[in-house]
């Protein structure tokens, strides 16, 4: 086993250890993990047997096979980025409407405490 083999399987097996450690301290949530697992499983895979890559780039036809890892980390960072996204602009909806159930409640209670002064 060459060293970049090997430096690849020690980044493949921290990404595993690092993804459990969050998963135990509620820092990430276990779907997430998941995909970390998972890439790291292919880290490890690919770390230990390079010629996948080779092989995956020459059925894709693709000339120069050590560009195929990177197309799809930046292909993966992209869809990670839309992911990110999308849940920002989710929360976004939830916190403006949370915002506007608030001040609906909040002229609600002021009304009945008004109404209930003038009562007295």
């Amino acid at each position: 086993m060459q060293n970049y083999q090997i430096f690849s399987a020690l980044i493949a097996i921290l990404f595993f250890v690092a993804a459990f450690i969050l998963v135990r301290r509620d820092n990430i949530l276990p779907g997430s993990a998941i995909r970390w697992t998972v890439l790291s499983v292919l880290i490890l895979i690919l770390g230990i047997f390079p010629n996948l890559s080779d092989y995956a780039a020459k059925l894709m036809g693709i000339g120069y096979p050590p560009i195929l890892p990177v197309i799809f980390a930046c292909m993966i960072l992209l869809l990670k980025a839309l992911l990110n996204d999308i849940e920002r602009t989710k929360d976004r909806v939830k916190l403006d409407r949370l915002i506007q159930r608030v001040a609906i409640l909040e002229q609600q209670v002021e009304q009945h405490e008004a109404s209930k002064s003038s009562k007295k």
